[in-house]
């Protein structure tokens, strides 16, 4: 009955969302590598590098600077993990600026025959450089949680997903609200042992804000792991 009323609360929300006038469309890319090591006592760190670009593509929106630690318990199901990232990115006004984020996610994983089912939850803290424009929200906290399904056949190189998320702003002076739902569809590729190359379609919708944007986004990652 709970998951139920919770399923049909967030359907309500984006029907409402989705019912606003105005919206536009939006189309970028982008492109990112990551390395992830596996260290002694469950323990794993991640580098990531990213470039985005929006406005058809022909607009530099931002560069992402990421490093995170993890730890994995509980017979490798569930895994705790903090990373800070350094984020270059246009504001609204067309300046570009720093802004510095910090975050801390809990994750569940259950596999299930061919499927690998997975709950994230992530709570993130952006810090906006005021001296480019000033910010309603600083630091703005975000509360993020992602369902993600996977699909691989044996022995294949290759493997699918599929995932949503909910972006909830916590701490606005208006309120708290959900404000951006981001979906993603996504075809992993092993090139080798340790090397693997992703294809990704993604999708972010604006919701329940003033002028929302629609945003598709086409992007390459390569990523090693050791």
């Amino acid at each position: 009955m709970k998951r139920s009323l919770i399923i049909a609360t967030l359907l309500l929300i984006a029907a409402t969302a989705f019912a606003q006038s105005e919206r536009t469309t939006d189309f970028g890319g982008i492109a990112s590598a990551e390395v992830e090591v596996e260290l002694p006592a469950n323990f794993g760190v991640s580098v990531e590098e990213e470039l985005r670009f929006d406005h058809d593509f022909t607009a530099f929106d931002r560069w992402l600077n990421s490093v995170g630690v993890d730890y994995t318990f509980w017979h490798n199901r569930m895994k705790v993990g903090f990373e800070g990232d350094y984020i270059r990115r246009a504001n609204d006004k067309g300046y570009y600026e720093n802004r510095y984020r910090c975050g801390l996610h809990l994750t569940y994983s259950e596999t299930y025959q061919r499927f690998k089912f997975t709950v994230r939850s992530k709570l993130l803290a952006t810090f906006y450089d005021e001296t480019t424009g000033q910010h309603r929200v600083n630091p703005k906290l975000y509360w993020r949680n992602r369902l993600q399904v996977t699909y691989q056949m044996p022995n294949s190189r290759f493997k699918y997903a599929l995932s949503a998320e909910l972006f909830w702003l916590t701490n606005d002076p208006k309120g708290s609200y959900v404000d951006n739902l981001r979906t993603v569809a996504s075809v992993e590729y092993r090139l080798a042992r340790q090397y693997y190359l992703t294809a990704f379609a993604r999708m972010d919708n604006d919701l329940q804000v003033k002028n929302p944007v629609d945003t598709f986004y086409f992007g390459l990652t390569f990523k090693a792991k050791y």
